[in-house]
């Protein structure tokens, strides 16, 4: 038993000798990235896009500060200060734009860094397009709302109405601002008014019960993941997902077979997040599949299972070793709590007297930590210098 425990206190080691990149905008996504990682003992570089960052900044588990001002400067900054390590270095990330990127130069990587990839350059985008992750979903056995892609101002000619609109890939037009639930033909052509994407999706408009956030991590191609909790929400919008949510496990190995196959069908090996509408009747329906870390992901840290850290040991040991973590089966929540103040208060869902006790009983909070707590109270301190400017 003894050498059992060293062989994998070896294997944890090993891991930690190669250095963690965590790339992209001062969100609390990538700050709940830099706190798994953090947690496990491991110093954080973080690339940071944009000016006057207050989250990650001021994480204490970030040893190591780069500002940039674009993606394009974060990626050469990147290669050039850590592109030639004896230990290939692991990058991670939570936006779109960034996994894009990184795939666009997957050539220039992939002896260099470890990254989210598809096994060839342009397959990841190629996958992010929601016709095609839709239609490889359909192939696997999960159904998809009925779609059509048309120009920005072109009438669908096969649906009924209502619709949804949303954009073909998150990486063009105004992403969720271009999302309209539109009841009828002239509600559409208002809605163009104000889209920005050349192209959209326009699908028939489902009423939702709930929608299921899978959050995982696949090696080898997807022939290995480990993705043993979903999360529901415990308020949410018609066209939106909600900011205060209900951690459990999932149970239904059908369906984990099914987007099993959806992933091994894009050769995908990284974090992942899968999004399910549950309709009214209990049907499952496929809506995307995020090739990143989502801002849900440090829940499921919290629940045992530390994903960035899993994902790049998995990645070293070229096996999943599914008895390293012990995962939380008893339910618990979790809330993205600006958002959700935003979302929930402001619009009448609920008062704020009721919003305070969820927020204190709340079992994870995605920027309040209280062994992290800058973040959340310089979080505080930026919106309102933000209503003092204006």
């Amino acid at each position: 038993e003894i050498i059992v425990m060293n062989k994998i206190q070896d294997k944890s080691q090993e891991v930690k000798k190669h250095k963690f990149i965590v790339f992209g905008e001062d969100h609390y996504n990538p700050l709940g990235i830099c706190r798994s990682l953090g947690e496990e003992g491991i110093p954080v570089i973080a690339v940071l896009v944009g000016k006057n960052p207050c989250l990650i900044n001021h994480c204490k588990y970030v040893k190591t500060l780069h500002l940039v001002n674009t993606e394009e400067e974060g990626l050469e900054l990147i290669i050039r200060e850590y592109g030639h390590e004896e230990l290939k270095p692991f990058i991670l990330v939570g936006t779109d734009n960034a996994v894009s990127l990184l795939d666009d130069n997957y050539n220039r990587l992939k002896d260099h860094f470890y990254f989210f990839n598809a096994g060839e350059q342009g397959r990841v985008n190629q996958f992010m397009d929601k016709n095609v992750i839709c239609d490889a979903a359909v192939a696997c056995g999960i159904d998809k709302p009925k779609g059509e892609t048309l120009k920005r101002g072109v009438l669908p000619t096969t649906l009924r109405y209502p619709i949804l609109t949303k954009v073909t890939k998150s990486t063009k037009g105004a992403w969720k601002k271009d999302m309209f639930i539109c009841q009828n033909e002239a509600e559409l052509k208002e809605a163009y008014l104000h889209i920005q994407a050349d192209e959209i999706l326009a699908q028939e408009f489902i009423v939702k019960k709930n929608e299921l956030c899978l959050d995982g991590f696949s090696i080898n191609g997807g022939e290995e993941i480990w993705m043993p909790n979903t999360s529901e929400y415990l308020r949410f919008t018609p066209k939106g997902y909600g900011q205060y949510m209900l951690i459990k496990p999932f149970e239904d190995e059908e369906v984990r077979n099914k987007i099993q196959n959806v992933l091994k069908t894009a050769h995908y090996s990284g974090v992942f997040e899968v999004e399910i509408l549950l309709d009214k009747n209990d049907h499952l329906w496929f809506l995307e599949v995020n090739f990143r870390n989502s801002t849900w992901s440090y829940a499921y840290t919290k629940a045992g299972l530390n994903l960035p850290y899993q994902w790049a040991k998995s990645t070293i040991e070229g096996h999943i070793d599914y008895g390293s973590a012990h995962i939380r089966k008893k339910p618990f929540t979790a809330m993205a709590e600006f958002n959700d103040l935003k979302d929930g208060v402001m619009t009448g869902q609920v008062n704020i007297l009721k919003w305070i006790y969820q927020f204190l009983t709340c079992d994870v909070h995605y920027t309040y930590n209280s062994k992290d707590k800058k973040p959340f109270f310089y979080a505080i301190w930026g919106m309102i210098k933000k209503r003092i400017v204006k």
